[in-house]
């Protein structure tokens, strides 16, 4: 009876190693294959597609749940599925899937502070907070989460300071986002805003569509800037498509553009 016990226990230990091996291998296999989604110049069949991969992935920290590389791709993963493809349809969807995003991110960064946080951080920390951003602009009615956008300036500070080219500038955006968020009664300022975006359109960000997207959404509205709004818009639409790893969020940002100055009369 004891070796059988004994047998019993070695398969389930063994089943165990091997899942977490599977895990592995497997996280690696998405790690590499992640530039090849975002290379995609059709935005539904990602649509349609990408859940099952994010499923998928959940499924794998079941079985690795401490996978640093794993969780930034999940928290990337419904951070950016919810930016794409439902905020605008679905709002309180999007906002399940931010949460996710930036629970993920938050465990791969082991609850550490943004004071704490080194160069090898910056990956989950920046998901992190773009996931809560995002999740507070598409619940600006709410006054909880409204309470948690002054948390976002000292992780954004570290950001810029440990890299602010992370992510097509990605840091600077955050940056001009806070600032275009913000009430001015409570240190709101749309000319600061517009400055952290116009730092997001140099170098490698300057044709990432979705910056220029967002700074047209965020700081123009925000300054009430009608012509720096249409010609943003305007710029994103009219940009030639580029081939490579920035392929699906410009095609994304294209049409979430003309949605956006088709709303031109409402928001000014």
């Amino acid at each position: 009876m004891k070796k059988i016990c004994s047998l019993f226990a070695l398969v389930l230990l063994s089943g165990c190693s091997l899942n977490r091996a599977a895990a592995r291998v497997t996280s690696g296999v998405i790690d590499n294959g992640l530039p090849s989604v975002f290379s995609q110049s059709d935005p539904q069949y990602v649509k349609e597609a990408l859940p099952a991969n994010l499923q998928l992935m959940e499924m794998l920290l079941e079985s690795h749940p401490h996978n640093k590389r794993l969780l930034v791709n999940a928290a990337q993963g419904f951070c950016g599925y919810a930016l794409m493809f439902l905020e605008d349809e679905s709002p309180e969807r999007a906002s399940g899937f931010y949460a996710k995003g930036e629970a993920y991110a938050a465990r791969a960064l082991k609850g550490g502070a943004p004071a704490a946080a080194k160069k090898c951080d910056v990956p989950p920390l920046f998901w992190n907070t773009f996931c809560k951003a995002l999740y507070i602009n598409v619940n600006r009615d709410n006054p909880v989460a409204m309470a948690e956008l002054p948390t976002l300036e000292p992780a954004i500070e570290k950001l810029l300071a440990l890299d602010p080219s992370y992510y097509y500038n990605g840091p600077q955006t955050l940056m001009g986002a806070y600032y275009s968020m913000r009430p001015r009664m409570f240190g709101g300022d749309p000319d600061k805003a517009k400055k952290h975006f116009e730092l997001a359109l140099k170098g490698a960000g300057e044709a990432f569509l979705l910056n220029r997207f967002l700074y047209a959404r965020m700081a123009a509205v925000a300054a009430q800037d009608p012509e720096l709004f249409e010609s943003l818009l305007n710029a994103v639409i009219s940009a030639e498509p580029k081939e490579g790893g920035t392929r699906l969020p410009d095609e994304v940002a294209k049409i979430k553009a003309k949605k956006l100055l088709e709303k031109k009369d409402e928001l000014f």
